[in-house]
Parts: structure tokens; C-alpha cells; sequence
């Protein structure tokens, strides 16, 4: 059941990136420790733009129920303008087992990344840009998420001037 006051004061003091993180802090699973990654990702905030927690997204569809849905939902929380902090929030376990962090696509930011996958004891690290090419997908899939993480980021005044890059992280 939906408690509506409960709602509104969530949506209210937190920005979705703080709830996200409250889903990914509590979850422990296997070799995965949401713990462990919130207070990786905390203490290296100037790493990444924004990050969900999800199942992993193997084929594309217009619906928005697929990578393509990720990549909209890493940009909204990326660019979103910051909300009054609140206290912590209490969540039941998220079913989930693929971290998937959008950040500016430099060769340095994304190396620390891959070497925090490592220190997760991630299964599998992989990365998305403008540039990867997957055989597996179809042309629009690859030609719709290479426009949209090319320049993807924005910078001050919104002027969309970085591009990005999609780091995912699964555990089994």
C-alpha cells in the first residue's frame, strides 16, 4: 500500500539519486555489498553524474523499457538540479544486480571507475560511449545512444558540452 503523506515527503526532500542510493545502500547479495558501493560512490562524487540500480537491459525497444530507458533515466538524474537533504530513508530490498553510472567520457574518470569494479568484485564491468558498437543491437538502437551520450552532459547555463559514457557493473 502507497502512503501518500510518506510519498510526498520523499519526493519532496530527496532528489532520485538519493533514492537510488538508499535502494543500492541496503542491498547484499553474493559477492555485491550496496554498503560498500554508496560509500565508494560518495567518497568519489566528482567520478560519476548519476547511477541506477537495475536488472541488466539485453534488447532495445522504442517503449522505453530497455537500455534506452536507462540512458534517459542516467541523464534526467544526472541533470537534475538539487532539492532540501532529508534524513535517510528506509527501503525494502531492490531487486537488482547490474550498477550502471553515467560519467564524463575521460580516459582517467573511467579507469578509477573500472578499478572500483575490481574493489566491488564486480562479475563483469563493461562500458557504453559514443563510440561502442555492439553487433547484437540493430543501427537505430547503437545511432540513437551514441547521439544521446554524445554531448549528453550538461554544463553551466545548460549548455550540453561534455560527453558521456555508461559504465555498467554486474554481479551474479
Amino acid at each position: 500500500m502507497l502512503n501518500l503523506d510518506k510519498i510526498q515527503t520523499i519526493a519532496r526532500d530527496y532528489t532520485p539519486q538519493e533514492v537510488i542510493a538508499a535502494l543500492v545502500y541496503q542491498r547484499q547479495f553474493n559477492e555485491f555489498n550496496g554498503e560498500e558501493v554508496i560509500t565508494d560512490l560518495a567518497a568519489h562524487s566528482q567520478l560519476w553524474r548519476s547511477f541506477v540500480f537495475s536488472k541488466p537491459i539485453y534488447a532495445p525497444d522504442k517503449s522505453g523499457l530497455s537500455f534506452c530507458g536507462t540512458v534517459e533515466t542516467l541523464l534526467a538524474i544526472a541533470n537534475y538540479r538539487p532539492m532540501p537533504e532529508g534524513s535517510i530513508i528506509h527501503f525494502i530490498p531492490y531487486p537488482a544486480d547490474t550498477l550502471y553510472i553515467l560519467a564524463e567520457n575521460q580516459d582517467t574518470i573511467v579507469s578509477q571507475l573500472m578499478d572500483l569494479g575490481k574493489k566491488w568484485r564486480a562479475d563483469e564491468v563493461s562500458i557504453c560511449d559514443s563510440s561502442t558498437e555492439n553487433e547484437e543491437e540493430d543501427w537505430e538502437f547503437r545511432e540513437y545512444v551514441s547521439l544521446r551520450l554524445r554531448g549528453g552532459l550538461w554544463g553551466e547555463n545548460f549548455k550540453r558540452d561534455r560527453d558521456a559514457v555508461i559504465i555498467s557493473y554486474w554481479w551474479d
